[in-house]
């Protein structure tokens, strides 16, 4: 009993050395699959690969990945300003006046996607006396590359959230292979205890494998959402820089009327 103490102590420091340390993603880990672990010390890391296998071994290493990726997604999508549109009403009203010059500094004052594509169109127009279909071109051309940049290494947490549950079935069906193959080599001598602790063990990998999956789904849902709404703003703001264009400032309109 004093050794199991012990044991159950020193859980509980590497536990909370590792809440410390910010391992907020294997520390989540750990609390779902404790309640089944009975108080063994087999829910840190290195435990975790030792009872797990390569699988696990895989799947934390996929875990750190979508980490990564969400963390630079989420900077990325909070330093672009990808809310912002207030720029939006000044610069169609100054396109409306003619001011395509106007029109263009205030779209510079603002490094957003849609900013950025609204530019676009600005300057196609400024070089020449071009079409409407070269202007919606040009922004559709920009809109298009800067939707790519804020895509870019969203496929890898697509990927992750495909393979995870995946790899821990795999690692499940491995785990039940060898609990009844130790079973079978029991022969006569059958321990239900072998067989329930190759089975929970077994298990192990598919809870991993769906706890690394749902944060990376998670994310990769809302970021496409926002980029969709990104999408939906560049073709918005194509359209009125269009529609401005055709419109002729008051001076110019009772210049023709003279």
């Amino acid at each position: 009993m004093p050794e199991e103490n012990l044991v159950v102590e020193g859980a509980a420091n590497e536990a909370s050395e590792a809440a410390n340390a910010g391992t907020d993603g294997v520390a989540g880990a750990a609390d779902v699959l404790a309640a089944s672990g009975g108080g063994d010390v087999w829910y840190s890391v290195g435990s975790l690969i030792d009872k797990g296998g390569p699988i696990v071994a895989i799947l934390l290493v996929l875990s750190v990945i979508s980490l990564a990726v969400i963390l630079l997604k989420v900077f990325q999508f909070w330093s672009a300003g990808l809310s912002k549109r207030s720029f939006v009403d000044p610069a169609v009203d100054r396109i409306e006046a003619g001011d395509l010059a106007g029109a263009l500094d205030i779209l510079k004052k603002h490094k957003t996607p849609l900013a950025r594509a609204m530019a676009a169109g600005v300057r196609a127009k400024m070089r020449g006396d071009l079409r409407d279909e070269d202007v919606a071109s040009e922004i559709s051309r920009v809109g298009t590359m800067e939707i790519g940049s804020l895509q870019r290494y969203l496929r890898w947490l697509e990927v992750i959230g495909n393979i995870s549950p995946l790899l821990g079935l795999l690692g499940t069906v491995i785990g039940m292979i060898n609990a009844f193959q130790s079973l079978e080599a029991a022969g006569t001598q059958v321990d239900p205890a072998l067989l329930s602790g190759g089975i929970w063990v077994a298990l192990l990998t598919t809870a991993v494998g769906l706890i690394v999956a749902l944060p990376a789904i998670t994310a990769l849902n809302l970021l496409e959402g926002k980029i969709d709404q990104v999408r939906l703003s560049m073709r918005d703001a194509a359209s009125r820089v269009i529609a401005a264009l055709h419109v002729r400032p008051a001076g110019a309109q009772s210049r023709a009327a003279q």
